[in-house]
């Protein structure tokens, strides 16, 4: 009976030091935008900001990078927080919510009615690594239509790209270089606003 219980107490304790893999997790999070705009024209308007448009792989926790331009691989230690779609859409809001443009910024979950809607696609986000994995930097490529709801008819459109270096050759570099490349994006979307709003 002692050399079973001695058996189990050594199984009980091999079980618990067998290591998982450790998934670390990001953020996509972008500074909040210092820049001031002065149109006045949308401050009675209200706006909508629709869930952006991607591919599927940008739909989950999944963090994925591009070798040569050919092969798409997956970090297999690192993830997502949240999917990018989702993340990309939050930021989309908050950066034009900061903006002060509009008399109200919703969220595409609300059942209110607005004069406008911002719709955008994310046709770029990903990390890119060279053939010798000794550079790297992400692209973000995203288009933003202003639609005026009660005509369906697109007010104005605008594309964006950002190529950022990473420093350092690895996943949360790559955050890094996204929240950055994100962040002088969403700048750049407001000036736009700005100017459409004149």
């Amino acid at each position: 009976m002692k050399y079973i219980l001695t058996l189990l107490a050594l199984l009980g304790l091999s079980a618990c030091t067998v290591t998982q893999p450790y998934i670390a997790e990001y953020r996509i999070e972008t500074k909040k935008s210092t820049t001031v705009l002065s149109s006045l024209a949308c401050k009675d308007k209200s706006l909508k900001v629709s869930q952006a448009f991607s591919e599927n792989a940008l739909m989950t926790q999944t963090m994925k990078y591009t070798q040569n331009d050919y092969g798409e691989y997956t970090f297999s230690e690192s993830a997502w927080s949240q999917s990018p779609n989702k993340a990309i859409t939050q930021e989309i809001l908050k950066s034009t919510r900061d903006s002060e443009l509009f008399k109200s910024v919703q969220s595409y979950k609300s059942r209110s009615a607005s004069e406008y809607i911002l719709e955008s696609s994310i046709e770029e986000f990903i990390q890119h690594f060279s053939s010798d994995a000794k550079s790297s930097y992400v692209r973000i490529a995203i288009s933003f239509s202003l639609v005026n709801s009660a005509s369906s008819e697109v007010v104005d459109t605008l594309s964006i790209n950002k190529t950022v270096p990473v420093s350092e050759m690895n996943a949360q570099g790559g955050v890094e270089a996204f929240n950055q490349g994100l962040g002088e994006l969403l700048v750049e979307k407001n000036k736009w606003l700005n100017e459409v709003c004149r």
